[in-house]
């Protein structure tokens, strides 16, 4: 049997006296998307900036296609893992073509060549997210869902095997967000890409991720297929509320609602 991608063991984190996440055990395999849901606070944004390496745990290992992380150099590691904040960095006076090209820095360094093959990885980014009427426009000049694509394009040029990204629905409106999650679906499914998304909407992970991760107070308290999650019973104890189940009219898939 092949290792997982990622596998975490006995995470622990904590800033300064406060525990932050609790015996953190997860195992992700290729090609599949993970929702991280659970109520504010409950670590989700955490445990994505640690497996993105952008925090360390107090304690526990993870390992990358059967490696530890420490094993990874940071452009060995940029190469195959690729992290969207849920605050991305300011871009003024940045085009769509530039931003992209900054996912081509950890193939080639600070005073590496630009090569044709980086030339071609960016143009082919543009083109699949579909901003190639945007290319030369100011990243900032672009609405909410048209800079999440150019984030998201951006990530595609770094030619990573797995994306985390934080939110990246959280100030769209709904026709941007079934567009930026319908794309990263089809992304990962076309290029066997490990996905990890932090998501506040339970109906939105349910509908677009292959398996969903419940926190709660810092700790895994759901893991499982949409369809296990999605149960009256799993809600109220991942997010304390009465919540309800219906069939979607139209796809069949389950819907949640508060009671």
């Amino acid at each position: 049997m092949s290792s997982p991608f990622l596998a975490l063991s006995a995470i622990e984190y904590a800033l300064g006296p406060k525990s932050i996440l609790h015996g953190i055990d997860l195992t992700l395999e290729q090609g599949r998307i993970y929702g991280l849901v659970g109520p504010n606070g409950s670590g989700k944004s955490t445990l994505l900036k640690i497996i993105a390496r952008q925090a360390a745990p107090k304690s526990g290992t993870i390992a990358f296609n059967g490696r530890a992380a420490g094993d990874w150099g940071a452009r060995e590691f940029a190469r195959h893992v690729a992290y969207m904040p849920q605050f991305t960095p300011a871009t003024d006076g940045m085009t769509v073509r530039e931003l992209v090209s900054l996912g081509r820095f950890p193939w080639h360094g600070t005073l590496g060549r630009f090569k044709a093959t980086d030339r071609n990885m960016v143009e082919e980014a543009i083109a699949r997210t579909e901003l190639e009427d945007f290319a030369d426009r100011l990243v900032a000049n672009m609405s909410g869902g048209e800079r999440q694509r150019a984030w998201i394009a951006m990530m595609l040029a770094q030619n990573a095997r797995c994306l985390l990204l934080d939110e990246p629905t959280s100030a769209l409106d709904l026709a941007h967000q079934a567009s930026v999650l319908s794309l990263v679906k089809e992304l990962s499914h076309e290029r066997g890409l490990t996905v990890v998304i932090v998501l506040h909407d339970i109906n939105l992970a349910a509908r677009y991720c292959d398996a969903i991760v419940a926190l709660n107070r810092g700790r895994i308290t759901a893991e499982g297929t949409p369809a296990e999650i999605m149960q009256a019973d799993k809600l109220q104890s991942i997010f304390g509320v009465g919540m309800g189940v219906f069939p979607h009219p139209v796809r069949n898939e389950p819907v949640s609602y508060l009671l």
